[in-house]
């Protein structure tokens, strides 16, 4: 069974390295360390998904914790955060609940008390990712059926039904969520696109690379990179990984 990734974002070094040895005393798996808002968004860019934030209140420099977290939430929304703070101030703790953070950690912090506040936030974010997915499959499933009976024929000859409530029209090269267009990159639609041309079929990585940059394939991390952030725009399991072998766009 795969291990829980927990990423570590926290400017105090020392801090940090006690949490990492700490997390993998409980069996977790750190997957990063960060002091800042730009190390965390590098390590994140460069395809580590975390299961979990441990994010510091209090960063050093001009994007603090609370910020960095509501960030997060708008581009991430399905990762918890818990904070670590040493400040107990009713006022702080209010301002950051608007991240709707799924705990907080007085320093200095009890390993009993880390676990059992890692351990609600997993459980508590898995039920409402869970419950936000079947909501939004089932809305956006709606709006693409409607969507459909109100294409013609030979539109609908141009479109692909993709599963989650998407939608890719092969003539406009774009991707519906719903009846709302998904706003893509140039390179992001590029991948939509050749999955589309064989759709429900395994395409290898090095196909994605050629389709995106022609003769000059710019390698695994540029690629990893671009296929990040698309899959923070669409539904996670619109684009699957099969086997490590290739990806596949799933069909409706």
């Amino acid at each position: 069974m795969a291990k829980i990734k927990i990423l570590i974002v926290e400017d105090e070094s020392i801090i940090a390295l006690n949490l990492k040895e700490t997390l993998i005393d409980l069996g977790y798996e750190p997957c990063g360390v960060a002091p800042n808002k730009c190390k965390t968004m590098k390590i994140l860019e460069n395809g580590v998904v975390p299961d979990l934030i441990l994010m510091d209140i209090y960063l050093k420099g001009p994007t603090t914790g609370i910020e960095l977290a509501k960030e997060l939430k708008i581009s991430m929304p399905q990762i918890p955060v818990v904070f670590l703070t040493a400040n107990s101030e009713i006022a702080t703790i209010k301002k950051a609940s608007e991240t709707f953070a799924y705990g907080y950690i007085l320093k200095p912090y009890k390993k009993s008390n880390l676990h059992a506040a890692i351990e609600i936030a997993l459980s508590k974010a898995k039920e409402d990712n869970e419950k936000n997915l079947k909501l939004n499959a089932i809305e956006n499933v709606n709006k693409t059926l409607i969507h459909q009976l109100e294409l013609n024929n030979e539109q609908k000859s141009r479109t692909i039904q993709l599963k989650y409530g998407y939608l890719y029209d092969k003539e406009k090269e774009i991707l519906y969520y719903g009846d709302e267009p998904v706003k893509l990159t140039t390179k992001e639609l590029k991948i939509i696109k050749y999955l589309c041309e064989s759709p429900g079929h395994n395409v290898s990585q090095e196909q994605l690379e050629y389709a995106i940059w022609q003769d000059e394939p710019a390698g695994y991390a540029a690629f990893r990179s671009v296929l990040f952030r698309l899959r923070n725009k669409v539904h996670k399991d619109l684009i699957s990984n099969q086997n490590n072998t290739g990806y596949k766009i799933e069909l409706f």
